[in-house]
């Protein structure tokens, strides 16, 4: 339903030429939810308003379902209005004059092809119903919550009826526990209704609560695509794994490769880790990411042939939901989540373990 291939946007500055996308190559399929994730200045707003018409690629290649709506190497530019989609900005754009129904509305109005008035006030509904602002129609915009207004600006994009849903970052205006409520909330509207969605985050609870699909961008590129499960267990870079979540890192060198019969062994500056992924080589030296809540205590039910690396805790912090430790190994330490009502306290001698499935090897 979107296909972007090899975007490059360069923008002129009073410090010479920026290159803020730099080549970036993506496909969603009809009726995924597909996030760009990244922080500020990453390009991920950028690519969205290409896809829009807000911007103007420097080269690459822009479809929305059957039709290219932008081909540099064609000069083709299909306007904004042309376009089979709509958008949700990050400040809502509602229009402050006009009551709830009349913002629904407007695009229906505005349409080159006139829609009848009893066609408008059917789909207009039809759309304050699924938001679940039915009986508001009259109000004043402005008179509105910030969690309506959200839910306005949603309306105001089904009520086109369009293939495909952009949206730029629509709930950092929430607070965290609105946020929270409607992430859920809009998921599944987007799901149910059958819309392709395209979504631009900074919120990294965001893109794994609501995608299907995550892009990480970094610097202009897509620095690792996958499922949120991928994207969060197996991290192909340092920069992907402490963007998503915390994580312990560690250099180390594999004595033993892991194969389809086994678990392998690395040698790290924590102790012994064992690690299932395979297709890495004897003394390989990588690097490793192993997340908090990955890092246990070892007990009567760890398996015996497991690893284990023997610290002492050197910190607790509560942080309600759980205990978040810091291990003292000697020249480095080991962050580790445990449940809060477990019986640890500072400078406690311990022995702490890690699966092999929750070893990460990283690329780069």
């Amino acid at each position: 339903m979107i296909e972007i291939d090899n975007l490059h946007v360069r923008f002129n500055s009073d410090k010479g030429e920026v290159h803020a996308v730099r080549g970036v190559s993506i496909n969603v399929a009809q009726g995924e939810f597909y996030t760009l994730l990244g922080p500020s200045g990453c390009g991920k707003t950028t690519t969205l308003r290409c896809l829009a018409g807000l911007e103007s690629p420097s080269e690459g290649r822009i479809a929305v379902g059957d039709t290219v709506v932008h081909d540099s190497a064609k000069g083709i530019s299909v306007p904004t209005f042309k376009r089979d989609l709509a958008m949700v900005f990050q400040s809502y754009a509602i229009w402050p004059h006009l009551t709830v129904f009349e913002n629904v509305a407007f695009p229906l109005r505005e349409m080159k092809q006139k829609v009848a008035e009893a066609e408008v006030e059917r789909r207009v509904k039809g759309a304050l119903e699924l938001v679940q602002l039915s009986g508001y129609e009259s109000r004043p915009a402005p008179f509105l919550s910030g969690g309506q207004q959200q839910r306005l600006a949603l309306a105001r994009a089904i009520v086109r009826e369009a293939s495909v849903v952009l949206f730029d970052e629509p709930l950092s205006n929430l607070d965290a526990k609105l946020r929270a409520e409607t992430r859920l909330e809009l998921r599944n509207l987007v799901k149910r209704l059958g819309m392709t969605a395209l979504y631009v985050t900074h919120d990294q609870t965001e893109a794994l609560t609501m995608a299907d699909r995550v892009a990480i961008m970094r610097e202009g590129v897509i620095a690792q695509e996958a499922t949120p499960t991928e994207i969060y267990k197996r991290p192909v870079s340092r920069f992907v794994a402490s963007f998503i979540g915390q994580c312990n890192f560690a250099e180390g060198k594999i004595t033993q490769p892991a194969t389809a019969s086994g678990n392998g062994l690395i040698e790290t500056e924590w102790g012994n880790l064992a690690y299932s992924t395979q297709g890495r080589d004897a003394k390989e030296e990588v690097s490793v990411a192993v997340r908090p809540e990955n890092v246990r205590l070892a007990d009567a039910t760890t398996p015996a042939d497991t690893p284990r690396i023997t610290g002492k805790v050197a910190d607790i912090v509560f942080l309600g939901e759980c205990l978040e430790c810091k291990v003292s190994l000697g020249q480095s330490d080991l962050i580790t989540r445990l449940h809060p009502s477990s019986a640890v306290a500072v400078g406690d001698a311990v022995d702490v373990v890690v699966m092999a499935d929750d070893v990460a090897l990283l690329a780069v």
